[in-house]
Order: structure tokens, then C-alpha cells, then sequence
């Protein structure tokens, strides 16, 4: 018994990090995956390119018509983003706020009771006619914020512009894309090692 290693804690711990470490990359890859697994949701072949490309763009923009979804598939996006990239803070901007507030009403009222997962991961939500928001224990954010001038000390990695050609172009380009000052800042990058990356912000239209 005497030359039988035990595992120590810090092994123990290490191997556990790992592991999420590993599932992590596999579910920030394959955002669809994660849909299915965490979240319970099954998507259409289309709904999972869109996701996809959704979370590998930068600049991204979705034209659909009436009833295909565009709402739903928003408020899972921005759901799976603020679980895999703690830390995330998204502005959902729209002219009317109600029309915004209709993302944070589909991860309330059908996300959230869907999954026994999402509902561990947030601390607290709101959805009134003044206050649209979700607050993830990783300290992620999805707010809702209306497209007008009085929104310009609002600070976002990701902003989603929905019903964008209802908004006036001038708004967008000198307020709302200014949310995107400062990228996502994991405590990693504070590494010298990892000095030269940088997490690239997001501008989506719906």
C-alpha cells in the first residue's frame, strides 16, 4: 500500500479544471451542442448554421421574415455567450424598448424554466417596463436598452441591434456601436504569456 501514489487535492483539482477546460473549447466550437445538451433546445439544421456563424462573427446580420424565429434564436445566442465567456456583459438596443424586452421575456418565460442548467446559472432577472435585464452568477449581463441618444454611458462586448432599420443610422453609428469600447477582459490575459491576445467585440443586426 505504501507505493501506491494518492491523488492529492491539488490533483485532484487540476484534473477537474481540465476537464472543464476541454468541454468548454468543445461547447464554445459547437454552440449548437451546447443548445441541446444544457439548455434542452433542439434546433433546425438553419437555426444551428445561424447560431454558429453568430458566435464566430464579428459583424453579423440576420434578414427574416415574420415567424422564423429571429427573437428566440437572439435570447438563446446571447444566453450561451454569457455562459461560456464569463464575464460578458450583451445590450439588446432596439427603437421601442418593448421590442427589446422581448429577448429577456423568451429566456424568463421559456429558456429558463426549459432548463434546470440555466436556471442555476442566473442570479437575478427582471422584465418591467422601465428595466429588462439578466444577471449571470459569472457576472455576465443581458441588457435591454432603447436606441436613442439618452443610452450612451452604456457599455457592451456584444450588441444586438433588433429591428436595426427601424433605428436612425446616426444613433447607431455614434452611440450604439460606442457601447463596444473595451473587449471582454479574462483574468488569464493578465499572464504575460497571453499579453498579445485580445477578444474582439461584436456588432449584430437583426
Amino acid at each position: 500500500m505504501d507505493n501506491i501514489k494518492k491523488e492529492t487535492p491539488n490533483s485532484k483539482s487540476e484534473k477537474i479544471m481540465n476537464g472543464v477546460a476541454t468541454w468548454c473549447s468543445y461547447y464554445r466550437a459547437n454552440p449548437n451542442r451546447f443548445a441541446k445538451d444544457y439548455l434542452n433546445i433542439d434546433l433546425k439544421i438553419f437555426q444551428k448554421i445561424l447560431l454558429f456563424m453568430m458566435n464566430v462573427s464579428t459583424n453579423f446580420m440576420y434578414i427574416a421574415s415574420r415567424g422564423q424565429g429571429k427573437t428566440f434564436l437572439i435570447a438563446i445566442f446571447c444566453v450561451i455567450r454569457c455562459i461560456l465567456y464569463p464575464g460578458t456583459r450583451v445590450c439588446v438596443a432596439s427603437k421601442n424598448r418593448s421590442q427589446g424586452a422581448e429577448v429577456v421575456e423568451k429566456i424568463i418565460t421559456i429558456l429558463k424554466p426549459n432548463s434546470a442548467n440555466l436556471q442555476l446559472e442566473i442570479l437575478h432577472d427582471v422584465n418591467t417596463a422601465t428595466k429588462s435585464e439578466v444577471i449571470f452568477k459569472n457576472s455576465s449581463v443581458i441588457k435591454v436598452v432603447t436606441a436613442n441618444d439618452g443610452a450612451r454611458h452604456n457599455r457592451s462586448n456584444v450588441i444586438f441591434i433588433d429591428e436595426y432599420r427601424m433605428v436612425d443610422p446616426n444613433i447607431i453609428d455614434t452611440v450604439l456601436k460606442k457601447f463596444n469600447t473595451a473587449p471582454r477582459q479574462p483574468r488569464y490575459l493578465n499572464k504575460p504569456e497571453y499579453a498579445h491576445l485580445k477578444e474582439r467585440n461584436k456588432e449584430m443586426y437583426a
